[in-house]
């Protein structure tokens, strides 16, 4: 069980400490299902300390010093091999190599944000007013409802409030729940993993503390999911299912595709494109 420490470390400036997720990924890590691992006589689920030792080679000291988050050299091989041990998405990866070693695993970072990037508002509407019949939208980095289409009003007619936030209106709003099929495993899940995503990228974004706090303080469910620790990098190319006023109720099915600019990597560009509906599948 997570102690009411570890959970007090998940808000602070830097964002979710390594220990934190260590422990997370280790636990949800199934020995069951890795080749010659001994399972009789097991206490807990998930992986010990010694099991990904082992698994990556190096001593239960070395793997426990970066369990700690202690400073050291740790090599890309040893942090893509404990990578691969736990089982990693390529956010969590990612996640990973920034926080033990300050750096992204391949190539090097973006830039990290500083002030707001200037946005062509102008330009910006016209390509998204473009996309019609599509809903498309604009948003900032902390999710901000920055610009949006006819077709996104229709669809979603918050976006046309006075500071829209997706993330607040997706995590926050009962409406939400009603209208975004599946909407713990589709919609809540991944995009609490985009926040831990965009928080482990920026960790002295205020703003994105201020999110991450607001969401978990918001709703229960959503403190539990994020206790989950998992980090999604973007949405782009998902399938996913709507159930909207709009629409009559008529469940449609639509596209995620995520744009960023060339320009600013701080402004996200999503289009829907709606796509013939198949036959639902079971979690």
């Amino acid at each position: 069980m997570e102690t009411q420490g570890e959970r007090d470390e998940g808000g602070d400036l830097d964002g979710e400490p390594l220990p934190v997720l260590l422990r997370s990924w280790r636990r949800r890590t199934n020995p069951l299902k890795i080749p010659g691992l001994a399972v009789a006589g097991r206490r807990g689920e998930g992986l010990t300390q010694s099991d990904v030792a082992r698994l990556t080679g190096v001593s239960v000291r070395w793997y426990g010093a970066l369990e700690r988050s202690v400073k050291a050299d740790y090599s890309a091989d040893f942090l893509d091999r404990v990578s691969s041990a736990l089982r990693l998405n390529p956010a969590e990866r990612r996640a990973l190599y920034l926080k033990a070693v300050g750096r992204p695993p391949i190539l090097a970072a973006l830039p990290e944000a500083g002030e707001a990037a200037e946005v062509d508002e102008v330009l910006l509407q016209q390509f998204l007013d473009t996309q019609a019949p599509a809903p498309a939208f604009a948003t900032d980095l902390e999710w901000n409802v920055i610009g949006h289409n006819q077709p996104m009003r229709d669809w979603f007619p918050w976006v046309a409030r006075r500071a829209a936030n997706q993330m607040r209106w997706t995590l926050l709003e009962p409406e939400a729940r009603e209208q975004l099929v599946a909407w713990e495993k589709d919609w809540a899940r991944p995009f609490l993993g985009r926040i831990r995503y965009e928080r482990t990228r920026h960790p002295k974004n205020q703003a994105l503390l201020q999110l991450e706090r607001d969401v978990v303080a918001g709703s229960s469910l959503a403190r539990e999911m994020w206790d989950r620790c998992e980090v999604v990098e973007h949405s782009h190319g998902a399938l996913r299912r709507l159930k909207l006023p709009y629409h009559q109720g008529r469940e449609v099915a639509v596209r995620l595709v995520a744009l960023r600019s060339m320009r600013s990597e701080l402004l996200r560009v999503v289009v829907l494109l709606e796509v013939a509906l198949g036959p639902a599948v079971p979690d």
